[in-house]
């Protein structure tokens, strides 16, 4: 295996060693509320709104039903290199502002209780209504 290669499967081990637990009250990483609130579509929408559509998103994505794999989607940077697990909740968020913008950017949209969402956006409702249930 290349260094390259490793390098990249290191940090991807890391991360999920990092993320193992989310759901645990005592072993939740501090930046995991940051990962599960669509920011500006919280400023529109209320929570109960807002898991409405992570319900009906897990319904219509079951390959992105899971909570691990929702944290491991949302937590890699545009080109899928995985957050630092040391990262500023600041950070984090200018990171998913960014993935809303290209999401838009690119056409990568879904639409769901007829709301036209960045896929991001789509994962962070349904991580929100995973931590909510």
């Amino acid at each position: 295996m290349d260094r390259r290669k490793f390098i990249l499967l290191s940090s991807i081990a890391g991360a999920a060693v990092g993320v193992t637990g989310v759901n645990c009250e005592s072993g939740q990483l501090s930046s995991y509320k940051v990962f599960s609130t669509p920011e500006i579509l919280s400023e529109i929408c209320d929570l109960k709104t807002l898991q409405e559509i992570g319900m009906a998103y897990r319904q219509q994505t079951a390959s992105e039903s899971q909570g691990d794999k929702l944290v491991a989607l949302l937590s890699t940077d545009i080109t899928g290199i995985p957050v630092p697990p040391n990262s500023d909740n600041h950070f984090i968020r200018a990171l998913l502002n960014k993935k809303i913008s290209q999401d838009f950017q690119t056409g990568n949209t879904v639409i769901v209780k007829g709301w036209i969402l960045a896929v991001t956006e789509a994962r962070q409702c349904a991580l929100l209504y995973l931590n909510n249930q």
